[in-house]
């Protein structure tokens, strides 16, 4: 799935953070398939095998997406969503024959209620497959590293609600459906934290902060 297609996916679901075993953060690669820390570690993403410096170089990207989605919601408050996001991706191919991902995005998004209340996240950093294992039973083991602000809740008159910023390796267990390099049909079977640095306070109520400062400031 392109940076394009995952950032208005976990957008229009209202997502909102990082990645964890439930994180997008958009711009992030595979690992953020997660979809928890939702908007952000989306993101988130994302994302191998061997080392990078081994790894062959298949397709770099860059895309600014600039985008409004009316009818959305967020946290089951109806809203109008406005997108804006700068996203460079990176895929290399290992050795082993699976994909090595590093993402690199920043961006806003802003939901708005019909009444012009509104609250924006803010998210930048790097999501980077480490390493990948073949555990020879038609799964790999995945390690991805989310470094940076994978989400900074901010309400109308400019102040934090909420952020988190770090360091954050995620761990994943993904059956790959037979297809190494084809990451759309990879299927999450399990997900752990392997490590955190850094607050992290929506990712460590398991995403329930979100919503509790989100929902306040829009009705």
């Amino acid at each position: 799935m392109s940076v394009r297609a995952r950032v208005m996916l976990h957008a229009k679901k209202g997502a909102v953070a990082m990645h964890s075993p439930s994180w997008s953060w958009p711009g992030l690669s595979r690992s953020a398939r997660f979809a928890g820390l939702s908007v952000l570690l989306a993101v988130g993403l994302l994302l191998v095998m061997a080392r990078p410096a081994a790894a062959q170089l298949v397709e770099r990207s860059h895309d600014h997406i600039v985008a409004t989605i009316p009818d959305d919601e967020v946290c089951d408050v109806p809203v109008t969503t406005t997108i804006d996001i700068i996203a460079n991706d990176q895929e290399r191919l290992a050795k082993s024959g699976f994909p090595l991902f590093k993402d690199t995005g920043r961006g806003t998004i802003t939901w708005t209620t019909e009444t012009g209340k509104s609250v924006t996240n803010f998210f930048a950093g790097t999501s980077k497959d480490l390493t990948v294992v073949d555990n020879g039973d038609g799964t790999i083991t995945l390690r991805t590293a989310v470094t940076g602000v994978p989400e900074k809740i901010r309400l109308a008159d400019g102040s934090t609600a909420t952020m988190d910023a770090g360091r954050v390796v995620l761990v994943s267990v993904l059956d790959y459906n037979g297809t190494p390099t084809n990451t759309d049909d990879d299927e999450e079977i399990s997900s752990s934290i392997e490590s955190i640095s850094g607050p992290h306070p929506d990712l460590e109520s398991d995403f329930a902060l979100f919503c509790q400062v989100v929902v306040p400031a829009l009705t």
